[in-house]
């Protein structure tokens, strides 16, 4: 697997300078994120909408909307040395209700050679692929600015596999100079094989767009994060969260 070339590693590392250097927060859009041939394999076995997406109930931020998700395999009960719940937590294995090129692409997401590549693009000590989640959305879908704010060693990256996407339609993650939707940074509407990288932190609000047209928004959102022998670094002091995005 870890000879097959599944990022085109080369768009991602000419963000690198803007990714480090960007304010609010530290972010990078990149365009044809995953190698073409992988990503229409990826493309064609996205998960259809049906009745097991799963839709989040009762999140603690105030103001924003729903989603509908599905997850990767993950923990639901099992806990670290520390006591800390492992809940949420993504399973390196195999998840049969996913296609084999899922499953190519997400075994290399969290191995070595991804990981190793990622800090040097970012310059953030990540250590493990924590969280992957399908993201699925439609008309009327939307949802506020908010801000997780889970750690300085926490990096989030939505990637897009919506086709013939038009230019100034919502439906991509923006991001914002606060929690303050008519003072945004960056809104991506090319969402056909691409990426948006971003530094969790105080600053890294983001929100979508309410969807006005009869379209269908699919995405995935992965959350890299370090992971001590003391548990993941933000688990101390604080709830695990949920990546959470729009609703329908």
């Amino acid at each position: 697997m870890l000879n097959l070339d599944v990022i085109n590693w080369e768009n991602v590392n000419a963000q690198s300078s803007n990714f480090k250097n960007s304010s609010p927060t530290k972010w990078a859009f990149v365009k044809d994120f995953v190698n073409k041939d992988l990503y229409e394999e990826l493309y064609e076995t996205y998960p259809k909408w049906d009745d097991a997406w799963q839709k989040q109930e009762g999140h603690v931020i105030e103001g924003v909307k729903l989603s509908y998700r599905k997850f990767w395999k993950r923990d639901e009960g099992r806990f670290y040395t520390d006591g800390t719940l492992r809940e949420h937590d993504l399973i390196e294995e195999y998840d049969s209700r996913y296609s084999e090129s899922w499953n190519k692409f997400v075994s290399y997401l969290w191995s070595e050679d991804c990981i190793k590549k990622i800090v040097e693009l970012t310059g953030v000590e990540v250590t493990n692929l924590r969280h992957m989640n399908f993201m699925y959305a439609r008309k009327d879908g939307f949802q506020k600015p908010h801000i997780h704010n889970a750690s300085d060693k926490t990096l989030i990256v939505f990637v897009y596999f919506s086709k013939n996407w038009e230019s100034g339609d919502p439906g991509g993650t923006y991001l914002t100079d606060g929690v303050d939707e008519s003072k945004i940074i960056f809104e991506p509407d090319d969402l056909d094989n691409t990426a948006l990288l971003v530094l969790d932190g105080p600053e890294a609000a983001h929100g979508m767009r309410k969807i006005t047209k009869d379209v269908e928004r699919r995405a995935i959102q992965l959350t890299f994060e370090l992971l001590t022998n003391d548990g993941w670094y933000n688990a101390a002091n604080k709830k695990p969260f949920e990546p959470i995005d729009l609703e329908l």
